[in-house]
């Protein structure tokens, strides 16, 4: 399943989402500049998102689609913006379609140059006026939205630097995958937990693995501090259970053919959180881990570890 996709099943209104019944006309111009401009100063780390042609109701979400024939150009609603926002806001509109039905879709992305703020006076928003988006709701920046964005020039990465997952410490009942941490912003970061979830290609989560070290095993106490202007490579050693590969489809020798989607969420002290997704990874199981698959197939297994 795609991320857009995903969102109009299982997502709802947002810091990074948004859903809207019609497209955004040539009257409703303001609403667009307001909505964008909400949307690019959220907290929200990763890409934000306006889907148009859903209507979010209490009881659920209808689906109506667009007209194809009134899809609005691209390049209409990026000279509107470009001409009245600063800095500049990266964002792309493009059709998506939904179960034989046109939608259209934002992608607001590379937001990390706020605050942004109206560059003249546009109808009743003036210069230098600024909305952030806090929940559902756009809401007028205080002084503390301010300082926050100030303070978190930059941002903070992940990347997975291995497409596989080895479930290889079974002493310690933990697997590991190669990451890296990058810290772009003026402020040091403590990551304080996060998890790990093994989804198949159809969205379906198959497992999920708490963050328990980075290089070593620390456990449910795991902290890690990566200071500004600073990058940190390392295997993050996440917990492991003899039961996980049941989940995950593993045979007796360690081995899926299934290929999986991992995504990693991490949380800082701030509370703030962090994401990362791979798709087309693996996991390789070895050791202890296996004693259940093993014995439900009839396979004697020797235990190597204490437990």
């Amino acid at each position: 399943m795609d991320k857009i996709a995903e969102l109009i099943e299982f997502g709802y209104e947002c810091e990074y989402l948004d859903f809207k019944e019609r497209q955004y006309h040539k009257d409703k111009s303001m609403d667009l500049l307001m909505d964008i401009m909400a949307m690019a100063n959220s907290r929200h780390n990763g890409d934000k998102f306006i889907i148009i042609g859903v209507k979010d109701r209490p009881e659920g979400k209808e689906i109506k689609g667009i007209d194809p024939k009134e899809f609005i150009d691209s390049s209409n609603y990026v000279q509107l913006v470009l001409n009245n926002i600063e800095p500049e806001i990266q964002f792309d509109y493009f059709r998506y379609e939904y179960k034989g039905v046109v939608l259209a879709v934002f992608k607001i992305c590379k937001t990390e140059n706020k605050p942004y703020m109206m560059r003249k006076k546009f109808d009743r928003l003036n210069e230098g006026y600024c909305l952030i988006r806090k929940g559902s709701m756009n809401t007028v920046a205080k002084r503390s939205d301010y300082d926050y964005m100030y303070l978190n020039k930059g941002q903070f990465e992940l990347r997975f630097l291995d497409y596989a997952l080895h479930a290889v410490h079974d002493a310690q009942g933990c697997a590991s995958i190669e990451v890296a941490f990058a810290n772009t912003t003026e402020l040091p970061i403590t990551i304080i937990g996060g998890t790990l979830y093994v989804r198949n290609n159809q969205g379906k989560e198959l497992s999920r693995h708490h963050v328990y070290g980075l290089d070593k095993f620390i456990g449910a106490d795991f902290k890690l501090a990566v200071p500004p202007k600073t990058e940190i490579v390392g295997h993050l050693m996440v917990g492991f259970e003899s039961s996980d590969p049941f989940r995950l489809n593993i045979d007796e020798d360690g081995i899926c053919a299934e290929e999986y989607v991992f995504e990693l969420l991490l949380v800082d002290a701030r509370e703030k959180r962090y994401s990362a997704t791979m798709n087309n990874a693996r996991v390789f199981v070895i050791g202890d881990f296996l004693w259940k698959v093993k014995e439900q197939k009839g396979i004697p297994h020797k235990f190597r570890t204490h437990r």
